[in-house]
Order: structure tokens, then sequence, then C-alpha cells
């Protein structure tokens, strides 16, 4: 568990990217079934992550530039990585 101190939007943020992993904890304790995709769950989680990464940076940071990468993970064949 992490408490965060932060504005309403950086928590609202971290509270909605915190329930989508709870979402996928869940499923995966379950056992995904054959018709929920894995990437469509990552995604989900991902898209909340960046959300949150952008929320926190805006409210934090406003002079800085937007980010041009999220994540150093490498991009899927076929996927661009870019915010």
């Amino acid at each position: 568990m992490v408490n965060l101190v932060a504005d309403k939007d950086i928590a609202e943020a971290a509270h909605i990217l915190d329930e989508q992993i709870w979402r996928v904890h869940t499923k995966i304790r379950h056992g995904l079934t054959p018709e929920e995709n894995w990437f469509s769950l990552r995604s989900r989680v991902e898209s909340a992550r960046n959300s949150f990464i952008v929320t926190a940076r805006r409210r934090l940071s406003p002079a800085g530039g937007p980010l041009q990468r999220f994540s150093g993970r490498p991009p899927n064949e076929g996927q661009s990585m870019k915010a």
C-alpha cells in the first residue's frame, strides 16, 4: 500500500491507476478466461499510468515539456511508445 499526499487531481489519477491494477490482480488470481485478453488488461493499466504521469507533471511542474516516452519498455512490433 502506498499513501499519497497530493492535490485532488493527482490523487484521483492515482486511484484510477490503483483500481486498474487491482482489476488485473483479481483476474489473474481467479484465472483469465479465453475470452479475456491479457493485452487489453495491460493496456488499461498502462493508460491509467500514463494519465497519472501526465496529471502529476501538469500539476507539479507546469513549466516542464511533455515526455516523449512514458516507459523504457521496448514497443511491441508495430507499436509506438511515444506519449
